[in-house]
């Protein structure tokens, strides 16, 4: 594996995730950072021992750098990967990819104009136990498929929002319980499931005050193998819960509760099934976040980081590229779009 040098736009608190996976890489070296706010770009740059740029072209231009993270807002995704996507470095875009189809779709032909890869990060598909299940729907273990369930109720304090302004911020953020922090489970139900055809949902702020976003979310949705299933967002829960997916056919059962298995259950027991429930039967060890932000693992990240390389080195797509990231965002909108117009809306 070749040498890649790392830059990131964005000092907030998801580039710190970023900068320590990186540092757990042998072929990787983090050159650089930069932020709109100087100081917390030299105090970054401080605590991860690179250099803070002054402007983000000129952190583009860095010859040392051929891959660019970018973690800025949600809703300012786009600017910086055109900076540096024309300037010809391969790009790592936190979720969601953007906070609509015009501006996904942006990030998109820039990519395929000047010939780099782009990813969007999705460190849940990354899970190993999520990779199992996976695989076992790819093996046709669940019979027809029935129903696709994706539970995330979470807690956020009124000072997550007063601390972060954009995060209540329509425009910055694109939305709240759904877009922000459920979008991880939005992409796995399609990941799992297949494309969605149909939606029906409600939104609404129910326990916080003076926000733009919605805090609890209900989609009923039906998947176009003719499965239906739910989504429930919130981040106005107490005390929080951990995430929970549930896959269910004709044939077997599969609920995982963040990593940690819940059940895995099929008519025709499989020669591995035992292992894999000794595996994965045992206590989690990802936070979570369910009521802690900052309760995030580096394990999905460097995971992901370290499929892109190979992608980068091999020229082939990674395994959550930019079109693959679009696939949530189309989800969510459409969610928003039902609760907002109060009807079905079919995709």
């Amino acid at each position: 594996m070749m040498k890649h040098g790392f830059g990131i736009i964005g000092a907030g608190a998801m580039a710190e995730v970023h900068a320590r996976a990186i540092d757990t890489i042998i072929d990787a070296e983090l050159i650089g950072v930069f932020d709109h706010n100087p100081e917390k770009a030299n105090s970054f740059s401080m605590k991860f021992r690179c250099k803070a740029f002054s402007t983000a072209e000129e952190l583009c231009k860095d010859d040392k750098i051929d891959i660019i993270c970018i973690c800025t807002p949600s809703g300012s995704h786009l600017e910086p990967a055109l900076v540096a996507i024309t300037a010809g470095k391969h790009c790592v875009i936190e979720k969601p990819l953007e906070i609509s189809l015009e501006r996904c779709d942006k990030i998109i032909n820039a990519g395929l104009k000047h010939n780099v890869v782009i990813s969007g990060i999705i460190p849940m598909r990354f899970s190993r136990v999520n990779i199992e299940l996976k695989k076992a729907i790819d093996e046709k273990r669940f019979g027809r498929l029935v129903m696709g369930n994706a539970y995330v109720k979470w807690y956020r304090s009124p000072e997550y929002y007063k601390d972060v302004r954009w995060r209540s911020n329509l425009r910055s953020s694109g939305g709240g319980a759904v877009m922000d922090q459920g979008i991880h489970s939005v992409d796995l139900l399609l990941w799992f499931m297949g494309k969605v055809d149909a939606v029906c949902a409600f939104t609404g702020l129910v326990g916080h005050d003076k926000m733009e976003v919605e805090d609890v979310a209900t989609a009923t949705l039906r998947f176009a193998s003719g499965a239906m299933g739910v989504i429930e967002a919130s981040t106005a829960v107490s005390p929080g819960f951990f995430r929970k997916i549930e896959v269910h056919g004709t044939n077997g059962s599969v609920i995982i509760e963040e990593e940690r298995l819940l059940t895995w259950k099929f008519d025709q027991e499989g020669v591995n099934d035992q292992k894999i429930r000794e595996k994965y039967s045992g206590n989690t060890t990802i936070g979570g976040r369910v009521s802690e932000p900052g309760a995030i693992s580096d394990i999905g990240h460097l995971r992901q980081l370290l499929d892109f390389m190979k992608a980068v080195e091999n020229g082939h797509p990674p395994a959550v590229d930019a079109l693959e990231a679009r696939k949530a965002v189309e989800l969510v909108l459409a969610i928003y779009a039902s609760a907002r117009n109060k009807r079905i809306v079919y995709l």
